[in-house]
């Protein structure tokens, strides 16, 4: 994944972590980048999807308020909000470090959307569609569910 995505902290109490939290720590981040990228190409797809029924966009700026305020767009904002999370807790200041039980948890998050799902939430069934009409989408998913293995 490309390396500008990465987490860039000063020194804190949690760069000596506890080796649970240790443990922890490289796969959120990893998860976290994966996120990022998918939701890149995501969007790349749903914008090719919507355009194709409601004619071109005009331009990024136009795209990014569709992409933050119409409805269509409204399952990639899970995504984003899982990202959001743990960028918020582990940047921070302000709160306490972030715990081996919340990292796991965060990282549970990120890795259940990763798993598409036909009968899943309203994520899960989008990215599963774009997994049979994208073949972006669809590399991509491969890719990171190999470095998962």
């Amino acid at each position: 994944m490309e390396e500008n995505n990465r987490i860039s902290r000063p020194p804190s109490p949690i760069d000596s972590p506890s080796p649970e939290l240790a443990a922890v720590l490289p796969k959120l981040d990893a998860a976290r980048n994966d996120l990022l990228a998918l939701h890149r190409v995501l969007l790349h797809a749903e914008r090719v999807r919507y355009e194709k029924l409601f004619g071109r966009i005009e331009s990024n700026g136009a795209f990014l308020q569709l992409a933050m305020h119409d409805p269509w767009f409204t399952w990639l904002r899970p995504m984003m909000r899982v990202v959001s999370e743990i960028d918020s807790r582990l940047l921070d200041r302000g709160q306490p470090p972030v715990t081996v039980v919340e990292a796991e948890t965060m990282l549970h998050d990120a890795q259940r959307l990763l798993r598409p799902d036909a009968e899943g939430s309203g994520f899960q069934k989008e990215f599963q569609a774009l997994l049979q009409d994208s073949p972006e989408v669809a590399v991509l998913h491969r890719q990171l569910v190999r470095e998962r293995e």
